[in-house]
């Protein structure tokens, strides 16, 4: 089993970058420690796994909550893994150490939004027991 690690300094952030770009990609790399850190203080927590010679390869950010509809929570904000790593079953090890993570905080649930069109990630989420339980609206204030 690959560690998992808690990114917490510049450095660790930093490496991340990648890993999360795909999946974000409207980021900027020079505010992204930043924007971590200003998440990390509303109760953001960012996961990775690194391969041998130290290139983070996935990622997955998170934070636990209550909500009245559905009790204490671990909130899946970010999952994601470099395209050239995929299939080597880190996401599903991120799921697992989540699920735990989970359990230690005494949540009822994880939930996570993905967008229509992310196929692939929605069989994995099946293939780790996850159900669809709503639809998410938006609405833009300007």
């Amino acid at each position: 089993m690959t560690e998992i690690k808690i990114a917490i300094t510049d450095n660790e952030i930093a490496s991340c970058w990648e890993a999360i770009s795909v999946l974000r990609p409207m980021l900027k790399r020079e505010n992204f420690v930043s924007q971590i850190q200003d998440l990390q203080k509303e109760g953001y927590h960012l996961l990775y796994i690194q391969e041998k010679d130290k290139k983070t390869v996935a990622i997955a950010g998170y934070r636990i909550y209550t909500m009245l509809y559905c009790g204490k929570m671990l909130y899946l904000d970010d999952l994601s893994t470099l395209e050239e790593y995929r299939g080597k079953g880190y996401a599903s090890q991120l799921l697992n150490h989540l699920k735990a993570i989970a359990l230690e905080n005494n949540c009822v649930s994880i939930q996570l939004d993905s967008g229509p069109t992310r196929t692939t990630a929605h069989k994995l989420y099946f293939k780790e027991d996850f159900t669809i339980s709503a639809y998410h609206f938006h609405k833009k204030i300007e």
